[in-house]
């Protein structure tokens, strides 16, 4: 899932959004709660594997929908990409400055770890649990393509970047509406989408692409324009309203059978809703307090790319470790929260030590190659090269 670690790039836009503020704050903490349910979704995924290799009872999750923190990054993606790209609708070269910032944002990381799965595939094929696929698949998955893999499961080398498909088609929706002044463009966005996803119900699912492109579950990223532009009117919450909406979202968190069943409901609506009122509540909410716990919510939220893509890397091999050194010795619960501390950890680290340098260094490459190619063609003045 494409997670905006850096809410920072609003100064790239032109706006304030790179001050600190509470809004850098909760979006942060609500990020990195986010990925952490999603670590916990597979950590007791995991526990069905080792179940049947220790004779200890899995952990049942079967109440929790955990994969609802995939929900609210989507809202996420569609509040961050409003309120940075704000003050660029309608500007010459807008489009291409925003695709090439998310490019550079989300391409790094993915295409390194994709590539050192693949490395892995290649030298212990067994350790898979479901084949690497064609060249095709291969170069599909590279390119935000969507793509079969194994039975009825349209998913690329690295299977999380599933979420990254519907993020890169949202930047193409949305540098396109760059063309347009704000409000022009914001209704092109909504009718395109909206009409994508009633188109998405007639589909042929054997139409692999097409089907996944149309998904109802685009529109959680309109629900996170709609929240930007209630958050930019400048409304705000007291306490009593925004705790009424968190206690609300967090029924996206659960499965409900009674009084109606909510997998029949569109997981836009099910999960989508929920998660647009979490990312309404921490928008235009109050600030949370700058306590130690708070601020590791936010250090966690900063890492939330690195804990969503890389923490498979981690939970396999945890599983096989506790499998031989564990055993049955202890309740698969402890195994949840351990794997989970661990997956965090090394989200931490690499997040410091490689996303982050990485994606500064592409970005330079990237951002200042179109800068000194605008600057040549006299589109931008010398005095706007640092702050484009």
């Amino acid at each position: 899932m494409r997670f905006h670690s850096e809410i920072l790039e609003g100064r790239d836009a032109g706006n304030d959004a790179g001050k600190p503020s509470h809004l850098l704050l909760n979006l942060q903490v609500l990020r990195g709660l986010a990925a952490l349910s999603v670590v916990v979704a597979h950590a007791l995924h995991e526990t069905q594997m080792l179940a049947g290799a220790t004779g200890r009872a899995a952990v049942d999750g079967s109440a929790w929908n955990l994969g609802f923190g995939v929900d609210i990054f989507f809202v996420l993606s569609g509040f961050i990409m409003t309120h940075t790209a704000a003050s660029e609708f309608g500007k010459s070269g807008a489009p291409l400055r925003f695709f090439l910032r998310r490019c550079a944002r989300v391409i790094p990381l993915y295409w390194l770890l994709t590539s050192i799965l693949l490395l892995g595939a290649l030298a212990a094929p067994s350790l898979l649990a479901v084949p690497i696929g064609s060249v095709s698949h291969v170069l599909a998955s590279y390119f935000f393509i969507p793509s079969g893999r194994g039975v009825d499961e349209i998913r690329p080398v690295l299977a999380l970047g599933w979420t990254l498909n519907y993020e890169m088609l949202f930047y193409v929706f949305f540098a396109l509406a760059l063309l347009l002044p704000i409000r022009l463009g914001i209704v092109w966005l909504s009718v395109l989408m909206i009409g994508m996803a009633l188109v998405g119900s007639l589909v042929d699912p054997n139409h692999v692409q097409i089907a996944f492109w149309t998904s109802p579950i685009i529109l959680e990223f309109l629900f996170g324009v709609y929240v930007a532009l209630i958050f930019r009117s400048g409304v705000k919450i007291g306490k009593g309203i925004a705790f009424g909406l968190v206690v609300i979202g967090l029924l996206g968190f659960v499965h409900i059978s009674a009084p109606w069943n909510d997998t029949a409901l569109p997981q836009f609506l099910r999960s989508g809703l929920p998660a647009a009122l979490f990312v309404l509540a921490a928008a235009i909410g109050p600030v949370l307090p700058r306590k130690r716990i708070v601020l590791w919510g936010v250090a966690l939220g900063d890492a939330s790319y690195s804990l969503y893509l890389a923490h498979p890397f981690i939970l396999r091999p945890m599983r096989a470790i506790w499998t031989k050194a564990i055993g049955g010795a202890l309740p698969l619960g402890l195994f949840v929260v351990f794997a989970t501390l661990v997956a965090v950890m090394f989200a931490v680290a690499l997040f410091r030590a490689v996303e982050k340098p990485l994606t500064r260094r592409v970005q330079s490459i990237v951002l200042g190659s179109a800068r000194r190619k605008r600057l040549a063609t006299g589109t931008l003045p010398a005095a706007d090269t640092e702050s484009a």
